[in-house]
């Protein structure tokens, strides 16, 4: 069955609530994964890269978060850090709390589409086979989607000699990290700071946030973001930042999708913003033309 075939099906029946899981794991790069295909799992936990998959299109700077590396524990630490994660995962919601599809947008089926050329292109770590996965799940915040993710991970890894815990560090961009600590996506700061230390809390879901900088900033959050409660996961070393370079932090899916609305398909502009099998795929589709 081809991955399109697969995808819609899944797509069908988690949108319409026949789903009997919380997780839809759409693509495996082999039957193991999370677990390494070819070596032994590491002797602690196991840590996994996860990237919120709802890119419109996938671009450059999105490929630089999935070919990260962990951030070095100490927050001050300018070590590089030479282990690469575990496993990946890519993770399509199809309930976002703040967007909901518009005209002219990609549909889901053609997201998860675009998420296999993107995943192609995620470089593995040297002298190993890639270990990625693609996953769609019907919960809109991250809080939540830790928590089925983690039940979705113990329950795969159950069938496994090894039943190690899991880490889950979210990999995501500044305006994202600006909606994690809203208290308007939580009911009340209360129940905000209820939910993000259970989040982050190795004896909760043991979550944590790597974060691009912004070009041209320093970690420190922006105005608009509350520092009180972004530093005090700061400084428990639960929010990391890293660096994915000048131009590409400047890389948006709506920069992308304006300059084709604006001027058309057949032009090269846009182009250098995405990933080449990603560029094809748009011009194939014909996506991001109209608005209307």
């Amino acid at each position: 069955m081809s991955f399109s075939t697969t995808a819609a099906a899944l797509l069908y029946r988690i949108q319409n609530g026949f789903s009997k899981h919380a997780v839809e794991l759409v693509y495996a790069s082999h039957s193991l994964w999370p677990l390494p295909k070819t070596v032994s799992p590491p002797q602690s936990q196991l840590r996994i890269l996860v990237l919120d998959a709802s890119f419109n299109p996938p671009t450059l700077a999105h490929l630089a978060l999935a070919n990260s590396r962990p951030p070095p524990h100490e927050i001050d630490s300018t070590t590089p850090n030479n282990r690469d994660y575990d496993a990946k995962l890519l993770v399509l919601s199809v309930r976002n709390a703040d967007k909901t599809l518009k005209p002219g947008d990609a549909t889901y089926l053609q997201r998860l589409e675009m998420l296999e050329i993107f995943a192609q292109a995620i470089k593995p770590q040297e002298g190993l086979e890639p270990n990625i996965a693609i996953a769609m799940v019907d919960e809109p915040t991250f809080v939540g989607k830790s928590k089925i993710l983690q039940t979705f991970l113990k329950n795969r890894l159950a069938a496994s000699s090894w039943q190690r815990s899991t880490q889950l560090d979210f990999i995501l961009g500044f305006d994202t990290l600006e909606r994690l600590v809203q208290p308007r996506y939580y009911g009340s700061e209360q129940q905000m700071m209820t939910s993000l230390r259970h989040f982050f809390s190795p004896e909760g879901d043991n979550s944590s946030v790597v974060c691009a900088r912004r070009a041209s900033s320093s970690y420190i959050p922006a105005d608009d973001v509350d520092h009180a409660i972004a530093n005090e996961f700061i400084s428990m070393g639960r929010i990391n930042f890293i660096d994915i370079g000048e131009d590409l932090a400047k890389y948006s899916s709506s920069e992308v999708r304006n300059n084709i609305r604006q001027r058309g398909l057949e032009t090269a502009e846009w182009k250098k913003f995405v990933p080449l099998g990603i560029a094809s795929y748009i011009v194939r589709e014909g996506l991001y033309r109209s608005s209307l």
